[in-house]
């Protein structure tokens, strides 16, 4: 007896950018409603439903309902548009200082078109980009805490940086870590 094995190949594209651009979607319809409550600049109205419609957009782009021919394809450069356009319109028409979270669907958008942009040029796993962008972030953050002054936000401050040394060297295989790889549990 002969025995055949036959192997498919399925061509599965990374679901990253598409999870980042569905959350994105998802929090900038909460902000969206979170500004029809404001009374006074009548201009948070206006952001309100300019809100409403990027995150239909960003819905159309996931193919989920078929409008016939009104289709928007999920490609980086949309993503790229829309995420500088939130980051631009949450700077100028923001409520007052320190809505740092309205800055997140933008930056949210953002990293899902750099990671769908180099994910069609190289094979990278998501998870390290997405990983490798948030050690940004939180390198940024701990400066900050390092800048306050006060005693208890230094020390957390070096933690973090602690963490974050620790984290590169798992994304980037510096040292073979035995008892530590890079897993969704580390993380």
């Amino acid at each position: 007896m002969t025995e055949t094995s036959t192997s498919t190949t399925v061509k599965r594209e990374s679901p990253a950018p598409k999870l980042l651009a569905f959350i994105a979607m998802l929090y900038i319809g909460a902000l969206a409603i979170d500004y029809f409550y404001f009374v006074f600049p009548i201009i948070h109205y206006l952001w309100g439903i300019i809100l409403l419609a990027i995150a239909f957009a960003i819905f159309l782009t996931f193919e989920l309902v078929d409008l016939g021919p009104l289709k928007i394809p999920f490609e980086w450069w949309i993503m790229l548009i829309f995420g500088a356009i939130l980051i631009l319109m949450a700077y100028f028409f923001s409520p007052g200082t320190g809505f740092a979270y309205e800055y997140l669907p933008g930056i949210l958008l953002l990293l899902a078109a750099v990671i769908d942009f180099v994910m069609q040029k190289k094979s990278y796993k998501a998870s390290k980009m997405v990983a490798l962008v948030g050690a940004g972030f939180t390198v940024y953050e701990c400066f900050v805490l390092f800048l306050s002054g006060s005693p208890i936000l230094i020390v957390n401050a070096v933690f973090g940086l602690i963490l974050i040394i620790l984290l590169i060297i798992l994304i980037f295989d510096f040292v073979d870590l035995k008892i530590l790889d890079f897993s969704w549990w580390v993380l």
